[in-house]
C-alpha cells in the first residue's frame, strides 16, 4: 500500500480523519512504529489527572459559570466553528435555538487550516466565545458543528454534525489517503472521519441531505448509521426562500431591470475555477454585452489561505473591466437569489444554482476530486463545459437550454425534504437536548444582501 509520510497524515487539516489515518489504515506490520513507550518518572514529569479528577473539574467549572448567570439557563450548546464556510451553515442550524430562553449558545473556534476570519466574524456577531482550551475542558449539553475535525475533543452529552456543502460530494484528497487512489472513500461518510480511536462514532446525530447518502454511509461506516438523520438541505431551503425575493436582492446589488446578472463562483484549491481559468472573470466582464453585469463570489478558504487583500488585488484587472466581487465573510445565497446565470466549477454552488432553476455553465470539471455518484457529478453530465475559443454569449445560451435537464439532475437530491428541513433540524436538536420544542413554526428567514468589495478596500 502506498503510504504517505506520517507528517502529512498527522498535521492539522479541515477534517478530523487525517489525524487518525496513521493509526487506522497503516498495515499491521507498522504497528510497532506507532507504539510510544510510557514516559519515565523523573524531574519535570507531571502525572496526568485521573478520570475522577477530570469529572470533578468539569462539575466545578459548570458550577462556577452558573453562579454568574442572570437568565435561567437549562441547557448550554457549544457551536464549534472551523471556518467561515462552516459558520455560514451553523447560522442556519442554530437558528431554532436562538429564541429559546432556556438555551445558552456559546461559540468556539476549532483549530483549522482555513480558520482565518472566524475570530473577526464571531466578534462582529457579538456572541459569547470560549477559547479552544476552555471548550475542551468543559462539558456541554450539545455540541453542534459543520465539520468533523477534532469534534471528538469536545466533551458533550451529545454531538450534532452537518455537512458544509451540497451533501457529501468529494473524495478523500489523494495526497492524504494512504491506500490506493481508486479506493478513496467519500469524504465525511467514512470511518476515518466518523470514528474515534476506539472505533466509536464521534456523533450522536449526523445530518444527511438525501437517502442516497445513507447508502454511502452504510457501505463506508455502518457504525454511524444509527445516528444518521435524513433532514434535507437547510441551505437549499433557505436559498429558495431568498429566491422568492429576487427583486429585493437585485435592487440591493444595483442590478437594473433590463440587466442580466451573471454570477461567477470558484471553490478553492488547484483544480478550482480561479486556479484553472484565472482570466475567466475578466473575460466575462469585458466580453459580455453592456446589458450584462458580472459578480463573482469566492470560497472562504481562498480568502483564508491567501488573505483578503491579496484576493481583492487578484481581481483588480477584472474589476477595471466591470467585474464586482462579493466581499469576504458574506453569504453567497443573496447573490444566487438575484442571478440569471452561474459560471462555476465543481463546488457546491453549482448544484444549488441548478436546483434553484439558474442555468449553469461549468468552467471545467475536476472529476478526480468528486465522487462519481454525487450530485455535482450528475450535474456535470447535463451541463455544457466552457469552450475558451467560443463566444461567451452563445455558451450562456447553451446553459439556458440545458437548464431543465440540470434541474432534473439535482432537484430530487436537494429537495428530499424540501420545505421541512427546518422542522427536522429543530426536532433533532431538541431531542438531543431533552427539551420540548417551542410552539411557533420553524421557518428560514432571508439572508442579508451581500456586500461587494469597495474600491477603497483594494490595494494601491
Amino acid at each position: 500500500m502506498d503510504v504517505p509520510p506520517l507528517h502529512l497524515m498527522t498535521t492539522g487539516s479541515s477534517s478530523g480523519g487525517i489525524r487518525r489515518l496513521a493509526g487506522r489504515y497503516l498495515p499491521k506490520a507498522s504497528a510497532t512504529s506507532r507504539h510510544r513507550p510510557a514516559p519515565k518518572l523523573g524531574r519535570g514529569w507531571i502525572k496526568p489527572p485521573s478520570a475522577a479528577t477530570t469529572v470533578s473539574r468539569e462539575v466545578e467549572t459548570e458550577a462556577r459559570e452558573e453562579r454568574w448567570n442572570t437568565m435561567d439557563i437549562e441547557r448550554t450548546v457549544l457551536v464549534a466553528v472551523h471556518t467561515i464556510t462552516s459558520l455560514i451553515r451553523l447560522e442556519d442550524i442554530v437558528l431554532p435555538l436562538e429564541d429559546d430562553p432556556r438555551v445558552q449558545l456559546v461559540y468556539t473556534q476549532v483549530p483549522d487550516q482555513f480558520g482565518e476570519g472566524v475570530e473577526t466574524r464571531l466578534r462582529d456577531m457579538e456572541v459569547r466565545v470560549l477559547s479552544w482550551g476552555d471548550a475542551t475542558r468543559r462539558k456541554f449539553d450539545l455540541v453542534v458543528a459543520a465539520s468533523l475535525h477534532r469534534l471528538g475533543d469536545l466533551p458533550a452529552t451529545a454531538r450534532f454534525a452537518a455537512p458544509h456543502g451540497a451533501g457529501y460530494n468529494k473524495l478523500w484528497p489523494a495526497w492524504a489517503w494512504p491506500g490506493l487512489k481508486d479506493d478513496r472513500p467519500v469524504y465525511g461518510l467514512d470511518r476515518a472521519s466518523l470514528l474515534d480511536d476506539d472505533g466509536q462514532p464521534i456523533v450522536d446525530a449526523l445530518l444527511l441531505p438525501h437517502p442516497a447518502h445513507l447508502s454511502t454511509l452504510s457501505r463506508q461506516c455502518p457504525e454511524a448509521v444509527p445516528y444518521a438523520v435524513v433532514a434535507g438541505d437547510p441551505a437549499y431551503d433557505r436559498l429558495l426562500v431568498c429566491r422568492e425575493h429576487r427583486e429585493h436582492y437585485r435592487e440591493r446589488l444595483g442590478i437594473r431591470e433590463a440587466q442580466t446578472l451573471v454570477a461567477v463562483s470558484s471553490t478553492w484549491g488547484p483544480r478550482s475555477l480561479l486556479a484553472m481559468n484565472r482570466d475567466l472573470p475578466r473575460r466575462l466582464a469585458s466580453e459580455l454585452p453592456a446589458n450584462h453585469r458580472v459578480i463573482a463570489t469566492v470560497h472562504p478558504a481562498v480568502w483564508a489561505q491567501h488573505g483578503a487583500r491579496q484576493v481583492r488585488n487578484r481581481f483588480r484587472e477584472a474589476h477595471a473591466a466591470g467585474l464586482d466581487v462579493v466581499d469576504t465573510y458574506e453569504d453567497w445565497r443573496g447573490l444566487l437569489a438575484a442571478a440569471d446565470f452561474l459560471v462555476a466549477d465543481h463546488g457546491s454552488l453549482s448544484a444549488y444554482a441548478a436546483g434553484a432553476g439558474i442555468p449553469v455553465l461549468l468552467s471545467h470539471f475536476a472529476d478526480s476530486e468528486v465522487d462519481p455518484d454525487s450530485i455535482v457529478a450528475e450535474l456535470a453530465r447535463h451541463s455544457p463545459l466552457l469552450d475558451p475559443q467560443a463566444p461567451l454569449v452563445g455558451q450562456l445560451t447553451a446553459a439556458r437550454e440545458a437548464q431543465p435537464a440540470q434541474w432534473r439532475a439535482v432537484h430530487d437530491r436537494l429537495a428530499a425534504r424540501q420545505g421541512v428541513s427546518a422542522e427536522i433540524v429543530r426536532e433533532t436538536l431538541y431531542r438531543k437536548l431533552s427539551l420540548t420544542e417551542l410552539p411557533h413554526p420553524a421557518r428560514w428567514p432571508l439572508v442579508p444582501p451581500p456586500k461587494l468589495v469597495r474600491d477603497d478596500r483594494r490595494g494601491p
